[in-house]
């Protein structure tokens, strides 16, 4: 399976970075060179059909050729990809991922975050959603002794601090205890791809709700969770001192979409949010150290305080 999916995101990596198009000859003569090929396979011209088939199942990129291009295979809708951030980081990473595969001076000289559940489960994931066909997945949390059964209803996917997650509505629910948030059709929860044991589709369709937008979903959200019943929306004020150019990145690489610098003197800049403050949050903030400090609301400070006090409790003089 992992081969099959291999010589699909192949295929179409390559067509991704020639946007003026490859011959079928082009095509096959790359992959009998192709790193990937570890089978040493040909890639007969029924076999690359199929997987043209495939490509656009999973992906809905439409991919043709006629005569008046010298019948050269070509992405049709690319500009519409292109305009769907997430597919078209999706394909840049593919295409990129197979230069360096394909290039051993290149490998030499790059070095990519791994993301370790990408590759097992994504594409079928991705593909039940394209489709809105239930997932029945075995999943093994950090909390539960055994692995248990779900069936999901997959809504959307983001990765998070190289983790992807599948976020939806889990069907059999009633079998399940565990906080998630409350919709019409049920409740939203999310499941790490790493800690799943097991994933196909199901026969079974959903219908997704009207209106839905992973945008909206994760509007207030810093990172992955989202628990409205949990934690209010706040506006939160951080002091940003100029320790080791904190602020400067701050400003080029935000913390949030709703980040702004309400205040700047020689020493620090205040940068107003308006968030969740989940625990992820809160683990960010710690990790900036003595370049941010919290002003407010005052119980996010207070978790803050807590936090550092524990911590120093572990680093205080023996």
């Amino acid at each position: 399976m992992k081969d099959y999916l291999k010589r699909h995101i192949w295929i179409l990596s390559e067509l991704y970075r020639h946007p003026k198009g490859l011959t079928y000859k082009e095509i096959a003569d790359r992959w009998e060179r192709s790193s990937q090929n570890t089978l040493d396979n040909p890639l007969p011209k029924r076999t690359f059909a199929d997987c043209l088939r495939a490509i656009e199942e999973t992906f809905g990129i439409q991919i043709s050729s006629d005569a008046r291009n010298g019948y050269r295979y070509r992405i049709v809708n690319r500009e519409w990809l292109e305009k769907d951030n997430v597919k078209d980081w999706l394909l840049s990473a593919f295409a990129v991922n197979t230069l360096l595969l394909d290039s051993h001076e290149l490998s030499e000289r790059v070095m990519f975050e791994d993301i370790p559940s990408g590759n097992d489960y994504l594409l079928e994931v991705l593909k039940a959603m394209r489709e809105d066909r239930v997932l029945a997945i075995t999943y093994q949390d950090y909390y539960d002794k055994e692995p248990r059964d779900i069936l999901l209803e997959p809504y959307c996917v983001r990765v998070f601090r190289q983790r992807w997650y599948v976020i939806g509505v889990m069907e059999n629910e009633s079998e399940q205890e565990e906080p998630a948030e409350l919709t019409n059709q049920g409740r939203i929860r999310r499941y790490a791809l790493d800690r799943v044991v097991k994933l196909e589709q199901t026969y079974a369709t959903f219908k997704m709700p009207q209106g839905f937008s992973v945008d909206n979903y994760f509007a207030d959200a810093f990172g992955i969770i989202v628990e409205p019943e949990e934690y209010d929306v706040e506006t939160i004020h951080l002091k940003v001192y100029d320790i080791n150019h904190r602020r400067e990145y701050l400003r080029s690489l935000p913390l949030h979409h709703s980040q702004r610098e309400i205040e700047q003197t020689t020493n620090y800049s205040v940068f107003e949010l308006r968030l969740a403050p989940t625990y992820d949050f809160v683990q960010a903030i710690l990790a900036m150290g003595n370049e941010v400090e919290v002003l407010s609301p005052e119980y996010v400070r207070c978790e803050i305080r807590k936090r550092v006090t524990d911590m120093y409790q572990l680093y205080k003089p023996l």
